[in-house]
């Protein structure tokens, strides 16, 4: 495995966003607690692989620290203790994570230096980042009200995960397949922002991509 660098750190998260992605789909076919149990692990490895990933500055860092061992925190508890309280704070807690993380990763990707395939594969990452958050809005959503989706059958939020970011990421995308929809304004609302803010992420990534390509190509002119 190589060193984690500049040049090949958003390979790994791109690759923890994917692995967290899969290991949602196959919690069906698990029993229900060992299931729920290697999501659960699976967030936290994404956790720390973005630790190791995200070069960035120590604030941030130990901002992960807190949420990696506040999230630790809540999943034991919750594992023994249901409460809806300690599962809104789990989702609430990566929220801020793939916030977070699209803000740190934003800046390495469209304002520093030139484009290479890192940063190509950073830019997916980014948009991973985008329907990642959303998904997690709408379960916060569910929980407060079960009927906010119909097309989503009942259940925990490790379980229902792979279909609220299937409809994330269909609504980001803008393709609206229509087998899940919004029953509420609440949601309608977070449906409609999400597919506004993969329009506009497109056109601004192609946009700092170029710039940054071209800025690029005129500093090797002048030198």
């Amino acid at each position: 495995m190589q060193k984690i660098s500049k040049k090949n750190n958003f390979v790994y998260l791109f690759v923890a966003l994917v692995v967290f992605l899969f290991s949602s789909t196959i919690v069906f076919r698990l029993p229900k607690e060992i299931g729920e149990d290697i999501f659960t692990a699976s967030a936290a490895i994404m956790l720390m692989i973005s630790l190791w990933s995200l070069h960035t500055d120590r604030t941030w860092k130990w901002s992960i620290y807190v949420l990696l061992l506040t999230y630790a925190s809540l999943a034991f508890m919750s594992r023994y203790f249901t409460s809806q309280i300690l599962v809104v704070l789990m989702l609430i807690t990566l929220v801020v994570f793939f916030v977070g993380s699209f803000w740190v990763s934003a800046r390495q990707v469209l304002f520093e230096g030139d484009i290479d395939g890192n940063k190509i594969i950073g830019s997916i990452s980014l948009y991973l980042l985008i329907g990642l958050t959303w998904a997690i809005i709408y379960l916060v959503l569910i929980i407060f009200d079960p009927e906010a989706f119909s097309g989503i059958d009942a259940g925990s939020w490790q379980q229902i995960f792979a279909s609220v970011a299937y409809y994330s990421f269909v609504t980001l995308t803008t393709l609206g397949y229509g087998d899940i929809l919004p029953q509420n304004h609440i949601a309608e609302f977070f449906a409609y922002t999400e597919a506004i803010a993969g329009v506009f992420y497109m056109a601004i990534i192609v946009s700092s991509l170029i710039s940054l390509r071209l800025a690029a190509v005129q500093n090797r002119r002048k030198n």
